[in-house]
């Protein structure tokens, strides 16, 4: 018996084989239950929800049993049993078969897939509502896979080897993140990379959509990085790691030179952060109580650069 039906009525056996509901109900302290008997009639058109209920019972037991019933069914019929649907009508009659209503059925949260499906997929980025971001902006995403190496942990028993995986994903118009993932397999590592860059995806100020607002220079542990802001049409003359990042968040203009360390990983995470501490004329205006005046915008209504596959 389910647990829903067990919380409304009590199933009792009566001398018929006729599954009967008997309702209990509790009184003062001292005095004795009592028992209200249905009649055979009313329990009738009670349905029985222990082979509806996800929660306390088995489904597939439920439906095995169903289906014994049909074959019985079928063999006591003989030639007389012409559809497989008057012999699912009768087996619903005679045992109280019912459809549970849509209200009824428990739906259970969307997850992420699991390790069968994850198996197929581990190359390719799929989709699911823990990455927090709609499918529409899912599907504009594009990934580069910069770093992939192995690692090993020393311990007093010896060497664990691990893949490491480092991944930045973009969007391409100004929006783009890193992560970081580690496994015994590389790609399962990716995989892990690609998911949290997904979740670290932050907006980055761009210039006329093209270049950052101003020089900057930075410097991110070992790693010194100076970016300096380009003409229409200059292009991205940086460093490799630089110029796949530049792809993934929409940089079309940019020049930069790194000092110190080169080391793919602080270099990538130097960009990310030097990206962050720009500072937008704008605000700068508002913080003066001075206004703002784009001379490229106003005056020459803001230079694009003319690629000779669009000359006629």
């Amino acid at each position: 018996m389910s647990g829903i039906a067990l919380r409304f009525a009590r199933a009792l056996p009566n001398a018929a084989g006729i599954r009967t509901l008997s309702a209990t109900k509790a009184v003062g302290k001292g005095e004795q239950l009592f028992n209200n008997m249905m009649t055979v009639q009313q329990a009738r058109k009670i349905p029985d929800f222990s082979k509806f209920n996800p929660i306390y019972d088995d489904i597939t037991e439920n439906s095995s049993v169903i289906e014994l019933w049909k074959k019985q069914k079928a063999k006591e019929l003989g030639p007389s049993a012409t559809t497989a649907t008057n012999v699912d009508a009768l087996v619903r009659s005679e045992h109280n078969v019912f459809e549970p209503p849509e209200d009824f059925l428990v739906k259970y949260p969307k997850r992420p897939p699991g390790k069968g499906m994850q198996a197929t997929i581990e190359s390719d980025m799929f989709w699911s509502e823990d990455l927090l971001i709609p499918y529409e902006q899912f599907r504009k995403l594009s990934k580069k896979t910069l770093v992939v190496k192995r690692t090993v942990q020393m311990t007093r028993k010896g060497k664990i080897p691990s893949m490491y995986a480092l991944v930045v994903v973009g969007n391409g118009m100004g929006s783009a993140g890193y992560g970081e993932g580690k496994s015994a397999e590389a790609s399962r590592a990716v995989m892990i990379a690609t998911r949290q860059a997904i979740k670290n995806m932050q907006n980055f100020p761009r210039y006329d959509n093209r270049t950052i607002y101003h020089d900057i220079e930075h410097k991110f542990k070992a790693t010194k990085l100076q970016l300096w802001a380009r003409r229409p049409g200059f292009g991205c003359r940086v460093a490799p790691m630089i110029h796949e990042i530049c792809e993934c968040i929409g940089m079309q203009d940019l020049a930069g030179k790194i000092h110190g360390s080169r080391n793919p990983m602080n270099v990538i995470k130097a960009f990310f952060e030097a990206l962050t501490t720009q500072r937008i004329p704008s605000d700068l205006a508002k913080a003066r109580g001075l206004r703002l005046l784009d001379v490229n915008h106003v005056y020459y209504g803001g230079i694009r650069p003319t690629y000779l596959g669009n000359r006629k």
